[in-house]
C-alpha cells in the first residue's frame, strides 16, 4: 500500500450508536477498557475492585452512547467518558467506606464525585494516540515512518534524522507531515477528538 493511502472510515463515536454494529462495540471495549481500568488503578482501586468499576462504566456508556451529542461547544466524548469514570469510582470509594466504618449513607451521598483532574486527560491523550499510532504504522513504508519517528516521537532535528536515515532533509519533513496527517485521522476515528495543541512539535509520552 502507498504511504498514508486508504479510505476514510466512519467514526467509531458515531459507529457504536448503531445497536446492530456489535463490531464496533467490541472495537470500543478493546480500545477504552484498559483506559478506565489503569485509571480507576491509579485512584487506588485494587485490581479485581478496578475490572469491576471498568465493567460498570462500559455498561453505562453502552445505555447512553446513542444519545450522546458529539457537538463540541456541548463538551467533548473524552470529558464525558472521564465523567462517568469518575463517579462510577466514587460511587464504588463510598460503597466501601459504608462497609468499612458505618458512615451514614445520607452525609456520603452529599459528597460531591472528584473533580475533573489532569491524571484522566493526559492518560487519554497517551492512550489514543498509542492506538493511533498502532493503526497508522501499516500504511507506511518503513523509512517513512523512520522519519516521523524519529523527529517527532523522538524530537531529533530534522538534520540528525536525514543523515542517520541518508535521505533528503525536504524528505524528511515531507514523510513527518504524511505521517502526522493520517495519525490525525486515526486518532479523530477513533475519538472525535485530536488531543493535541496545534502550535505543539510534539506528542504526549507514548510507548513508540
Amino acid at each position: 500500500m502507498a504511504d498514508g493511502a486508504g479510505v476514510t472510515r466512519p467514526s467509531l463515536l458515531l459507529r457504536v450508536r448503531d445497536p446492530r454494529d456489535s463490531d464496533a462495540w467490541s472495537h470500543f471495549v478493546d480500545l477504552y477498557r484498559p483506559l478506565i481500568l489503569r485509571y480507576a488503578r491509579q485512584r487506588g482501586l485494587q485490581e479485581a475492585d478496578a475490572a469491576d468499576v471498568a465493567q460498570d462504566v462500559l455498561v453505562a456508556v453502552a445505555s447512553a452512547i446513542r444519545s450522546f451529542d458529539y457537538q463540541p461547544e456541548r463538551g467533548r466524548f473524552r470529558d464525558w467518558l472521564g465523567t462517568v469514570a469518575r463517579h462510577r469510582i466514587h460511587r464504588f470509594l463510598r460503597s466501601e467506606s459504608r462497609k468499612a466504618h458505618g458512615i451514614a449513607s445520607d452525609w456520603l451521598d452529599g459528597l460531591p464525585a472528584t473533580e475533573p483532574d489532569s491524571q484522566w486527560s493526559e492518560a487519554f491523550d497517551a492512550h489514543v494516540l498509542n492506538a493511533a499510532l498502532d493503526r497508522a504504522r501499516p500504511y507506511f513504508e518503513d523509512a517513512t515512518w523512520e522519519a516521523f519517528r524519529l523527529t517527532w516521537l523522538k524530537r531529533c532535528p530534522a538534520t540528525d534524522a536525514a543523515t542517520e536515515l541518508n535521505m533528503p532533509v525536504a524528505n524528511v519533513y515531507v514523510s513527518k507531515s504524511r505521517v502526522l496527517k493520517r495519525l490525525r485521522e486515526e486518532v479523530l476515528a477513533i475519538a472525535d477528538d485530536w488531543p493535541l495543541d496545534p502550535n505543539s512539535p510534539h506528542p504526549p509520552t507514548t510507548h513508540a
